[in-house]
């Protein structure tokens, strides 16, 4: 049974949102399934860094979004995000350095309230201004393939997109 599952209390409404929510659903499955084997598994290494791409890219995404469908909010989720993806790079840069307790239930629990509260709380605030919006469903989609479709990794530059000006 799946530590986590999605449900359709989740979706905000754009199903390439819903999309990378679920990735980061699955990132955090597997996450846990690795630590059910212990701290010392060799995969920690890659899931570390792929949930900390997938806080780049998704949020990069999801504010192109907000921008799009002029979320009044912006500017507050924008500083939410950016507080979590620190969050998110320290935990990963503790676990690199190693020498410390290990961290990968701290990092699961982080991931848990991630997902309790940004996705579940913040991000449907942002719902009504998307929800069938053609201008936010076009910036979703323009910004590159959901973090589930296997050939978002085959496209490095979409990264670099993210810093781009609106």
């Amino acid at each position: 049974m799946p530590f986590y599952e999605w449900s359709e209390a989740m979706s905000v409404g754009l199903p390439v949102l819903d999309s990378d929510h679920k990735a980061l659903i699955n990132l955090i499955n597997s996450l846990h399934d690795e630590l059910e084997l212990g701290e010392d598994s060799s995969n920690l290494d890659k899931i570390f860094e792929q949930l900390v791409i997938y806080v780049d890219y998704h949020f990069a995404r999801e504010e192109r979004v907000m921008h799009a469908c002029d979320y009044p909010a912006f500017e507050d989720h924008q500083e939410e995000h950016r507080k979590l993806a620190q969050e998110m790079h320290y935990i990963r840069d503790r676990h690199i350095r190693g020498g410390e307790t290990p961290i990968g239930q701290e990092l699961l629990r982080f991931l848990k309230d991630w997902l309790n509260h940004h996705i579940l709380m913040q991000d449907m605030h942002y719902k009504k201004y998307a929800e069938s919006n053609p201008r936010a469903s076009e910036a979703a989609e323009r910004f590159g393939p959901g973090l589930s479709d296997p050939n978002w990794k085959n496209q490095p530059h979409l990264l670099s997109r993210s810093r781009e000006p609106w």
